[in-house]
């Protein structure tokens, strides 16, 4: 039995059991979750309509498929002469072999919803989101034969629905995203889209092709943003977010909050201070409406080409806070400090493990000549840098925070200019007093609370270790081994 609004299976038993169905004239109908039964209730004319068989328009230019109404994507225009597809990966295909920019051209004789909810209801869409937020999933994945599959605490759990076709996950990304991004995929390209949904969530998207053809990834973002304290982040954080100038980074590998932390920063000198606060993003994830501070958001593609440009021009727009939300390449680590420089307070974020690795990642990216004079820079404007990572909680109700932090003290500055930066650890680890902390004191506060497991020692000792250079013999007793073990006696 299929659900007439979004046209998934449906089981009849499990359908009888949650209430899932309507009769409607003489016929009862199943749905798969609420939204689906809300949205027949209010016109099951139109969706029972939808089901009946269309007469056939037109066969694909690729596969030459026959194409019933309704079931094409958009057509594309190609030097005067318009072509259909019966998905946007023969349109893509079509586009690579022949070379040309399409200009996207309407559907002829097919009504399209412009609400978002209807039609992420038709394609359905809708109820996985559901599904995502309600079970506090931190990522949704959609591939061609496989099911919908959550990612919850780390662990995956499969949707009870069928592998998905190539069909149905074309006809979601064209839902899904609007005309610009949707050019762009066609292209070839993966794109990125911010949506929301009032009373559900927003979330970050992600689609791209892989070898078994369309993906897409979704991150769910709650429309309140959390405190610093309702994160778990120790009071030297409050203390960043009153800096008035400088450079302030938060690294970590992708999925550890890192824009959670900068939301949350940016929402406390919000409800704080009066400042210009300019953000760009890739895409807006947490929307920051204005309290106490004026603040623009950005977001690559639609409102600016890149982070380098993006900089560049809030340079000109006079901010008071920028927040980068990645930095990238050599350009817009050198605008980022830059601005630092000149009088105003910089956030971003970095992919690194550790603070000291993200100092290194910095200087990396430049010329071997010219690293003396970022690193005299970098001692100018670096405030703090912030590295962190989530862990499993014991009891399995979430995820935590685990932390680490190097302030730029006049010491740590006088290491960073004369490239000692292998003195950096043991200055995290003697500036306690002062707020910095490192990784492994962090979890192993963690462990000792009972918030985190002792496994989270053993991923943290792994992960910390590095690897053994091929020339280079083991150490008998390395210093991660040994907090490893004083660590295990203090429990």
């Amino acid at each position: 039995m299929r659900d007439p609004v979004c046209g998934m299976e449906v089981l009849v038993e499990q359908a009888e059991q949650a209430r899932l169905y309507d009769d409607h004239a003489g016929t009862r109908h199943f749905f798969c979750a609420e939204s689906c039964q809300r949205a027949f209730l209010m016109e099951p004319e139109r969706f029972l309509a939808q089901q009946q068989p269309q007469a056939p328009t037109g066969h694909c230019e690729l596969c030459r498929k026959t194409i019933h109404q309704g079931e094409s994507t958009a057509p594309l225009t190609i030097r005067g002469s318009t072509y259909q597809f019966c998905c946007p990966t023969c349109a893509s295909v079509f586009l690579s072999q022949s070379g040309e920019r399409p200009a996207l051209a309407p559907m002829p004789g097919v009504q399209q919803p412009a609400n978002l909810v209807e039609r992420l209801s038709r394609c359905g869409l809708l109820p996985w989101l559901e599904q995502a937020v309600r079970q506090n999933a931190s990522d949704l994945f959609l591939a061609v034969a496989d099911r919908p599959t959550l990612k919850v605490y780390g662990s995956f759990k499969p949707l009870n629905n069928a592998p998905l076709t190539a069909d149905r996950l074309s006809c979601i990304i064209e839902a899904l995203l609007p005309e610009a991004k949707r050019t762009q995929f066609l292209e070839g390209r993966e794109v990125d889209v911010g949506i929301g949904i009032e009373g559900l969530s927003r979330f970050r998207v992600n689609v791209f092709r892989e070898q078994d053809g369309q993906a897409i990834a979704f991150r769910p973002l709650p429309h309140r943003i959390p405190t610093l304290a309702e994160l778990g982040l120790p009071p030297i954080f409050e203390q960043l977010s009153r800096c008035p100038r400088g450079l302030i980074l938060v690294t970590g590998p992708a999925g550890s909050g890192k824009s959670t932390t900068l939301a949350a920063l940016i929402d406390a000198i919000n409800q704080r201070d009066e400042r210009h606060i300019i953000t760009i993003e890739d895409p807006i994830e947490y929307v920051i409406p204005n309290k106490r501070s004026l603040i623009h958001q950005r977001e690559l593609d639609a409102h600016t080409r890149s982070f380098a440009d993006g900089l560049r021009s809030a340079l000109r727009e006079h901010p008071d806070i920028i927040m980068v939300g990645e930095l990238r390449d050599r350009e817009s680590i050198a605008l980022a400090i830059t601005a630092a420089e000149t009088g105003h307070l910089v956030l971003g974020t970095l992919h690194s493990g550790t603070t000291i690795q993200a100092i290194t990642r910095i200087l990396d990216v430049f010329e071997a000549e010219i690293q003396g004079q970022i690193r005299i820079q970098l001692t100018q404007s670096l405030q703090a840098i912030v590295a962190q990572r989530l862990l499993k909680r014991r009891d399995g109700t979430g995820m935590v925070a685990a932390t680490e932090v190097l302030l730029a003290t006049l010491a740590v500055r006088n290491v960073i200019r004369r490239n000692a930066l292998h003195e950096l650890r043991g200055y995290i680890e003697l500036g306690v007093h002062e707020g910095m902390h490192a990784l492994e004191s962090s979890i192993t506060l963690l462990v000792t609370q009972g918030i985190v497991g002792e496994e989270a020692l053993r991923e943290a000792a792994s992960n910390l270790a590095g690897p053994i250079e091929p020339d280079e013999e083991p150490p008998k007793r390395s210093r991660v081994s040994r907090w490893l073990a004083s660590s295990k006696k203090s429990l």
